[in-house]
């Protein structure tokens, strides 16, 4: 019987599974990715390839990892978080395909306006013809207003925002966490987009991972604005190109709110780190907080 040699370093192997699915992503299917593919990254020949897949080859050294890092054009902190084991295969991927959109611009604003005056009719579902400047406005202050009246409901004044608080305000909303969950989030809906709504979320637990975090905030908005709560009343009929949008703007407001993130940054030690420093405090990831940054130096909310 041939012997197996176990896998050594099993953070090496999820290291070379999440390379390969970058290069898939950036190629956006277009290209078949072998593993050699992703030993070519780091010029490594088909055997040394084979030891990295099946984790019997180490990969921590720093400029190992920037190498990788510059030919997959992100973050080498990213990589050094993996390769330690303090990010999965799952949340890695999530992370690298990034948070989703935060305005509505590029290639998909052009591809929209397209298909709207090609066909109007398709997002009109009131009495009154909307423009498309109309049915497509973000609208960031009415979300910023939104934000606030949560957080205020709640009486939340210091960081971390804690989630499962969040949920208890509404009682048509829950958030229940279960280890048998095959995919991160599950959401489910009972009763129609009224007020009778019920949304229950799961997480796959026990511990709501930063990414889980965004996504379980993401769900509040959208609750918000299907169930037509008063509150989230400027967003009643979003088209759902715009409601996504708008929900991952109030996810990162939600979790890292303007007024407590002026006075984090304040307290922070500029000689290290500062977003891995705001990232720490308020329980999301860098790649989040880096995206928060930006809009709060845009906008001063």
């Amino acid at each position: 019987m041939k012997k197996i040699e176990p896998n050594r370093y099993p953070h090496s192997a999820t290291l070379f599974k999440f390379c390969k699915e970058a290069l898939e992503i950036r190629y956006e299917g277009n290209v078949k990715v072998i593993d050699q593919d992703v030993g070519a990254i780091l010029g490594y020949d088909p055997a040394d390839c084979s030891h990295w897949k099946k984790g019997k080859k180490n990969i921590r050294a720093l400029a190992t990892l920037r190498s990788i890092a510059d030919h997959l054009n992100i973050d080498e902190r990213l990589l050094i978080d993996i390769a330690s084991g303090r990010v999965g295969l799952e949340e890695a991927v999530f992370e690298y395909r990034g948070y989703g959109q935060f305005a509505l611009t590029g290639r998909n604003l052009e591809a929209l306006k397209k298909d709207f005056f090609k066909d109007p009719s398709k997002w009109q579902t009131g009495e009154s013809i909307k423009s498309f400047e109309e049915l497509f406005d973000i609208d960031r202050p009415a979300i910023t207003k939104l934000a606030a009246n949560v957080l205020d409901s709640g009486s939340f004044d210091e960081a971390p925002i804690y989630i499962p608080e969040v949920y208890q305000l509404y009682p048509n909303l829950s958030l229940l966490s279960d280890e048998n969950l095959e995919t991160s989030i599950s959401v489910g809906y009972e009763g129609g987009e009224d007020s009778k709504l019920v949304t229950r979320v799961s997480f796959r637990g026990p511990e709501m991972r930063p990414y889980m975090r965004f996504l379980a905030a993401k769900e509040v908005f959208k609750h918000l604005a299907k169930s037509k709560n008063p509150i989230a009343s400027k967003f009643f009929g979003s088209p759902d190109e715009v409601l996504d949008i708008q929900a991952n703007i109030f996810a990162g407001m939600l979790l890292i709110p303007g007024d407590l993130l002026k006075r984090e940054v304040e307290k922070v030690d500029s000689s290290l780190d500062i977003v891995l420093q705001l990232a720490d405090v308020f329980w999301v990831s860098k790649a989040l907080m880096n995206q928060r940054l930006r809009n709060y130096m845009e906008y001063f909310n």
